[in-house]
């Protein structure tokens, strides 16, 4: 009885941690296989300003990084590529932490933290659309 308890709550435990990481994963293996590259823009602001967002971009990027190619990923969005490894920690110590094998805690950035995240990612999509050298070089050319 005790066990079944235990199987049940570590399901439980699990079931959102998984469900984030099957839908991830499940992008990963389409972005791998499906070129997003020369397909209409989907985001919304370069649609009505021809401007690149901070996040234009990220979906090649993800596409140039699965395929092994990190040099064009960072061409197509350097913070995208940057932020990665941070957010796929985050994910892997709330998917440990689910599965009880550790206490170590996601980190919960700082109202302070957010809000230096928030500045970095707008001078990001400001800099990246000036259109003097280096600076150009940050936009996606299309």
């Amino acid at each position: 009885m005790i066990a079944t308890a235990v199987a049940t709550d570590v399901r439980r435990r699990l079931g959102q941690p998984a469900a984030v990481a099957g839908v991830l994963l499940a992008g990963c293996v389409v972005l791998r296989v499906v070129d997003p590259a020369g397909g209409p823009t989907i985001c919304p602001f370069k649609a009505w300003t021809g401007l690149d967002c901070p996040g234009c971009g990220a979906t090649r990027a993800a596409h140039q990084l699965l395929n092994g190619h990190l040099g064009a990923a960072l061409g197509l969005n350097a913070v995208f590529v940057l932020a990665l490894p941070l957010v796929i920690g985050w994910l892997a110590l709330w998917f440990v932490r689910a599965a009880g094998a550790s206490t170590l805690r996601p980190p919960v950035p700082s109202p302070a933290v957010l809000r230096v995240a928030i500045a970095v990612l707008i001078v990001f999509g400001v800099v990246r659309n000036l259109p003097i050298a280096p600076f150009s070089s940050l936009g996606t050319g299309t």
